[in-house]
C-alpha cells in the first residue's frame, strides 16, 4: 500500500518537468511542487508525529502545498470548508484538538479568535523552513480528518488512513481510466472528499490539475478552452447550470472532454442525456460514497434503462441492503478497505456493525446488481402505513421548468399520521406556481405521495458543504 506522499514522489520521479498544478496565479511542475512541499513539511517537523494540523484555504496551490506538507511530516490534516460558520469551526477545533491552524492570508480573520489550549495560528505566508529531518507516515496512519456535512444530525469526525485512500484512489483511476495524459479541471473544494479524491487521483497518475476557486459557469468553459482540459469533476447543480446557462457554441467546448464525473446527489436524467449528446466520445459518470466510505460504487451512463442508478459496487467493496421490506428496500451497509475503522475519538460507533458501515441511506438493488438511492432512513415518510421515499417525489418535481431545488419532508397529520410537505426553491424569474407543481404531481405520483402542502423558500438551511439540512426543515 502506498502512502499519499508517494503519489507525488512517484510522479515527480517519472515526469519531473511535467506541469502538475495550475491555479489562478501560479503553475508548478512535479519537481517544483515536490520541492515546495518538502520545504513546507520541514516547518511542521517541530510538532510531534501524528499531531493534527488544521487547514482553512480556498482551492489554491497553497492548500495543496500545505496539505501534502502535513502528510509528508507524518501528521494528520484536518480539512475545514471555507464556508464554515464560526460556531461550527470552534466545535471542530475543540473536537479535532489541533496543535496548529493554518490558513491563507485572506481567511486568517476567521481563525485568529479560536480558543484552544496551546493552539498556534499562522498564515501560509508566515511559514518558514526549519528542519531537514525526514519523516514519513506508514500506511496504517491517519492521513486526514474531515467532519461530515451533518444533513440529519451533528457533524461527525471521520479520520481516513493512507491505506484506505490508496485503495480508493486506485479504484478511481482504474474505473474512470485516468492517465498522465489528462488535464483535470477541479471547481470543487478540496476540503470535501469528492474534491480531495480528485487531487489524489491526479497526483497518483501524474496528470495536470487545474484548480478553480468557484464553480462559475463561464470560467469553467474558459479554462476548458485555455488548458485543453480532458476531465471535469463537478456537482450536479454546477453541471445543470452549465447546460442551462450556456449557448450552443459554448457547450461545444465540452465536446472534447474525455470524462465528466459528478457525485451521488440526484442528477436529473435530462441533464445526463444532454451532456451525453454534447460529448463526442467521452463518458458521463457518477459515484456513490460517503466520507466514511469513499467511492463505494461507480456508474458510467451508457445504459438508458439504468440512468437513475448509482452503479455497481467498486472493486473490492461489498454492499448489502439491511432489513429489507417486501419491496427489497432497506438501509445500505458497506464493507471494504475504503470504509473507516471508527469515527474520531471513537464517537458514533453505533454506525458500525462489525466491519459494516451503516450508512443511513435507503436503497435497493435491481436484478442486475445496480444500486438505487431512495433517500435517508430518517427522511422516510409514512402515510397511513404506506412508505413514501422523498427522493422519488423530488425527482418528479425537479423536471419542472422554473424549479431549482426541492426537499420533501414528513408533516404530521391527524388522520394519516404523516403526509408529504414540499419545499421548493425557484429559479431566477421563475413563474412556476404551487398549482403547477400540484397538477404535475397528481399526474405522475400515486395519490398518497402527492404533497399536502407546498412552500416556496428563498433558499434552504445548508451545511458547511452546501447540502440541505433536512432536520431543520422539520422543526
Amino acid at each position: 500500500m502506498n502512502t499519499i506522499d508517494q503519489f507525488l514522489t512517484n510522479s515527480s520521479k517519472s515526469n519531473p518537468e511535467k506541469l502538475a498544478l495550475i491555479d489562478h496565479n501560479s503553475k508548478f511542475t512535479f519537481s517544483e511542487l515536490e520541492e515546495k512541499v518538502n520545504k513546507f513539511s520541514s516547518f511542521l517537523n517541530q510538532f510531534q508525529e501524528k499531531s493534527v494540523i488544521s487547514l482553512l484555504f480556498d482551492n489554491t496551490s497553497e492548500f495543496v502545498v500545505s496539505y501534502l506538507g502535513i502528510i509528508n511530516s507524518g501528521n494528520v490534516a484536518h480539512l475545514i470548508p471555507t464556508g464554515i460558520s464560526n460556531s461550527n469551526l470552534q466545535k471542530q477545533i475543540s473536537s479535532a484538538y489541533p496543535k496548529l491552524v493554518l490558513s491563507s492570508d485572506s481567511h486568517f480573520e476567521k481563525i485568529k479568535d479560536l480558543e484552544l489550549e496551546n493552539l498556534e495560528k499562522k498564515k501560509f505566508s508566515e511559514v518558514k523552513e526549519l528542519s531537514s529531518e525526514i519523516r514519513k507516515p506508514s500506511s496504517t496512519d491517519y492521513a486526514y480528518l474531515i467532519y461530515t456535512s451533518g444533513t440529519t444530525s451533528a457533524p461527525k469526525g471521520v479520520p481516513i488512513t493512507h491505506s484506505s485512500c490508496d485503495f480508493s484512489t486506485k479504484n478511481i483511476a482504474r474505473t474512470l481510466q485516468y492517465s498522465k495524459n489528462d488535464v483535470d479541471l477541479l471547481p470543487l473544494q478540496m476540503s470535501h472528499s469528492f474534491g480531495l479524491g480528485c487531487l489524489h487521483t491526479s497526483l497518483y497518475v501524474g496528470s495536470t490539475l487545474v484548480l478553480q476557486k468557484n464553480p462559475n459557469t463561464s470560467e469553467i468553459l474558459d479554462l476548458i478552452k485555455k488548458y485543453n482540459v480532458t476531465t471535469l469533476a463537478a456537482i450536479p447543480s454546477t453541471l445543470s447550470n452549465i447546460v442551462s446557462d450556456s449557448s450552443s457554441d459554448s457547450l461545444q467546448l465540452l465536446s472534447n472532454l474525455r470524462l465528466i464525473i459528478t457525485n451521488s446527489t440526484f442528477f436529473p436524467p435530462e441533464i445526463i442525456r444532454k451532456l451525453k449528446n454534447i460529448l463526442e466520445t467521452g463518458m458521463v459518470a457518477t459515484y456513490y460514497g460517503l466520507t466514511e466510505a469513499s467511492r463505494s460504487t461507480f456508474m458510467i451512463f451508457d445504459n438508458e434503462k439504468k440512468i437513475e442508478s448509482v452503479g455497481k459496487p467498486s472493486d473490492g467493496v461489498e454492499i448489502k441492503i439491511h432489513n429489507t421490506s417486501d419491496d427489497n428496500i432497506g438501509e445500505i451497509w458497506i464493507r471494504g478497505p475504503n470504509v473507516i475503522d471508527d469515527y474520531w475519538k471513537k464517537q458514533y460507533s453505533k454506525n458500525k456493525s462489525d466491519d459494516w458501515l451503516k450508512t443511513g441511506d435507503l436503497g435497493r438493488f435491481d436484478d442486475e446488481g445496480f444500486l438505487y438511492i431512495l433517500g435517508r432512513v430518517d427522511d422516510l415518510i409514512n402515510v397511513s402505513g404506506e412508505k413514501v421515499y422523498p427522493q422519488e417525489i423530488e425527482r418528479i418535481v425537479k423536471v419542472l421548468s422554473g424549479v431549482e431545488e426541492v426537499a420533501a419532508i414528513p408533516m404530521k397529520h391527524k388522520s394519516f399520521g404523516e403526509v408529504v410537505k414540499l419545499f421548493v426553491k425557484k429559479t431566477v424569474a421563475s413563474k412556476v406556481t404551487s398549482t403547477d407543481i400540484l397538477t404535475h404531481c397528481i399526474k405522475n405520483l400515486e395519490r398518497f405521495k402527492v404533497p399536502a402542502k407546498i412552500e416556496f423558500v428563498e433558499d434552504f438551511p445548508r451545511t458547511d458543504y452546501g447540502k440541505i439540512k433536512r432536520f431543520m426543515l422539520k422543526e
